[in-house]
């Protein structure tokens, strides 16, 4: 299967790494300043499934600016693990072990029904720059998303910004190497919009950069 994914990365003219570990690849942009970083292989979040699917890049915000987009469905389940971790008898402080994305949902502001507009019922958000997501997500992101998780084999997804780093993470049990081109483009389109929004309300920090290389978290051949 990542024989496929292969074939495809060279038929799109991307560049392909298999993992010294034969359990995953990544993938890059084959010409000039990469913009994106798609990794699959072994899950970080257990509530994606044991292989998820990653696709990251830089957006110009400010480091200390966080958010996370989720599904209804999974929003709620994620909201009774975190009350069951903060009402613990033996747990006297959030626990560090669970995701960041998963903390925030406990500590941040969430956006409203009203400023989630037509995707009040299919999506979540929360975050410490509202105005941000809030035109993020009313452009074509929202779409983007809504047609991910309509589709005939919606996978669990989570969109995330974090230390200026955009993630878009999907449980994917094999590499679906037929969705890689409509994955890559999806996820381009979200990120383009990001940064456009972040300039739009004065928020850029600057010029984004290329994806951290360091957060790839498979060894690479």
């Amino acid at each position: 299967m990542c024989r496929q994914a292969a074939a495809v990365a060279a038929l799109q003219g991307w560049r392909y790494k298999p993992a010294r570990t034969h359990d995953g690849f990544v993938i890059e942009p084959g010409s000039g300043s990469p913009t994106w970083r798609l990794e699959w292989g072994p899950s970080h979040r257990a509530y994606l499934g044991r292989r998820e699917l990653r696709l990251r890049g830089s957006v110009p915000l400010d480091l200390g600016a966080h958010a996370v987009v989720l599904p209804r469905p999974l929003m709620a389940a994620l909201d009774r693990e975190v009350y069951s971790a903060l009402t613990d008898a033996v747990q006297t402080r959030m626990d560090e072990a669970l995701p960041e994305e998963v903390r925030w949902l406990a500590v941040s502001p969430r956006l409203t029904a009203q400023a989630l507009g037509a995707w009040r019922d299919l999506l979540g958000a929360a975050t410490n720059v509202q105005p941000w997501v809030q035109a993020w997500l009313a452009g074509r992101t929202g779409a983007l998303l809504a047609r991910l998780l309509q589709s005939d084999t919606p996978a669990p997804l989570a969109l995330t910004l974090h230390q200026g780093v955009l993630t878009l993470r999907l449980g994917m049990a094999r590499p679906e190497a037929e969705r890689l081109p409509e994955l890559v483009e999806v996820f381009e389109a979200v990120w383009a919009e990001a940064v456009q929004r972040a300039q739009g309300l004065g928020l850029d920090g600057g010029r984004p950069g290329d994806p951290p290389s360091e957060t790839a978290v498979m060894p690479l051949a």
